[in-house]
């Protein structure tokens, strides 16, 4: 039974949290231990991705999350919400995808999407939707950025938004949107917003971009079946987005010229920290299962753990996970406080692309490693290591990949252009 003193162990101590707050992340826990660990396979459909499984095992673990408030976590009293201390959500978030970070990327956009409302003081439309969120259904979300022909281009500062495609018209009180997203999670099933970066005019750089919400049942919206996946094959579900003349009211663009842009870079400086949460988790997960496995795996009559070449591996992998737990948790703070500027702005963007790649560096290495000490049975389906490394690749692509989170970590320290 995990401890609040364990948690404490933890999570680096977890400063400015009372022992009240991490019985939040305790509960969590306790509850992805309960109702996520067992079925981690079913999640993903099973060895054939079985689409009804999944999806039973989905709503049903979704709704427990509910249940248990979770989705109410952080948002004001006064909508439904459960204010929490804004330290342990990515402590949460972690534990979830500890389980499975398929689950925990939708659940994690709610989030995401509904900041951008609020980073805009758009309380008119954060408001009822945040009043759904809290309610007792299991909702979703999704944050339309990627497109077929710009890829992480759009999420690029250096080419002011001009490799976007999907174009917003102004026809009298309306906005008039065509285009084509694709790789958004949520596509096709979100029921609260498919919050849409388009651009008034391509050549107007960040004076066009305009981030709009479109609400989910707009005429005009179609979308392509899901894509198919190497991992999150049904918890975190993909799809193409059309805008055939999607018509909806003036006023639902965020903000306006300019500041528009300013908003997209912060959403993926808090997509980019929020993505480390995941990371860690994964590479926990694994940490763990491999911790118990070669404690009865023996070589020469002794556990595989006991001797000092694997001992070293093991203790190599400990040491890079509280590195980045260390390193994402303290460049939250500083997101938190605003003390260096916007989420968006190139300090902070530096350090959220630069936390993103270490964790997700660092989960990838973990995850190898505890196959090759699991050996075979580390690569088959009976444990689930395999699915976990099939998952985590994708959360190191998003959001820009790699090497264009390395360029915006360059960016914090001098400024270029292409």
């Amino acid at each position: 039974m995990t401890t609040i003193p364990d948690i404490r162990r933890k999570y680096l101590g977890a400063p400015g949290c009372s022992d009240e707050d991490l019985e939040i992340v305790k509960l969590v826990r306790d509850f992805v231990d309960k109702e996520i660990m067992p079925c981690r396979r079913d999640l993903d459909g099973g060895w054939h991705h079985d689409e009804k499984l999944a999806m039973e095992t989905i709503r049903r673990v979704h709704q427990g999350l509910v249940d248990i408030g979770y989705q109410r976590m952080s948002w004001p009293e006064e909508v439904g919400g459960l204010p929490v201390n804004p330290g342990i959500g990515a402590m949460v978030a972690e534990e979830i995808a500890r389980g499975d970070c398929g689950l925990a990327t939708p659940l994690g956009i709610v989030s995401w999407t509904m900041s951008a409302f609020i980073l805009a003081r758009r309380m008119d439309l954060a408001i009822p939707l945040l009043r759904k969120v809290c309610d007792d259904k299991p909702h979703a979300s999704c944050m339309a950025i990627t497109e077929a022909g710009g890829g992480a281009n759009v999420e690029d500062p250096t080419q002011h938004g001009r490799p976007i495609r999907t174009i917003a018209r102004l026809d009298g009180n309306e906005w008039v949107i065509n285009g084509h997203k694709i790789w958004p999670s949520s596509a096709s099933v979100s029921d609260l917003t498919y919050l849409t970066v388009c651009t008034t005019d391509p050549d107007s750089g960040d004076e066009g971009i305009a981030l709009i919400h479109v609400p989910p049942e707009s005429k005009g919206l179609s979308f392509s079946q899901p894509l198919e996946k190497m991992g999150m094959c049904w918890t975190d579900i993909n799809a193409e987005i059309f805008y055939d003349d999607v018509r909806v009211p003036k006023e639902n663009r965020l903000l306006g010229p300019g500041e528009d842009a300013k908003l997209l870079h912060d959403i993926v400086g808090i997509g980019r920290l929020g993505t480390c949460s995941y990371a860690v988790g994964v590479a926990q997960a694994c940490f763990d299962i491999v911790v118990d496995y070669t404690m009865n795996r023996e070589i020469a009559g002794r556990p595989v753990r006991s001797r000092s070449l694997h001992a070293a591996i093991i203790g190599e992998m400990a040491m890079k996970i509280d590195c980045a737990r260390a390193f994402y948790q303290r460049v939250s703070d500083m997101q938190r406080t605003g003390q260096f500027g916007r989420p968006g702005e190139p300090v902070m963007l530096s350090k959220s692309s630069a936390a993103q790649n270490n964790a997700c560096e660092m989960a990838i290495w973990v995850v190898n490693k505890a196959m090759e000490l699991m050996g075979s049975y580390g690569y088959s389906y009976g444990y689930e290591i395999e699915k976990y490394y099939r998952d985590m690749k994708i959360l190191q692509l998003w959001l820009g990949g790699p090497q264009r989170r390395s360029l915006d970590t360059a960016l914090g320290y001098y400024s270029f252009e292409w």
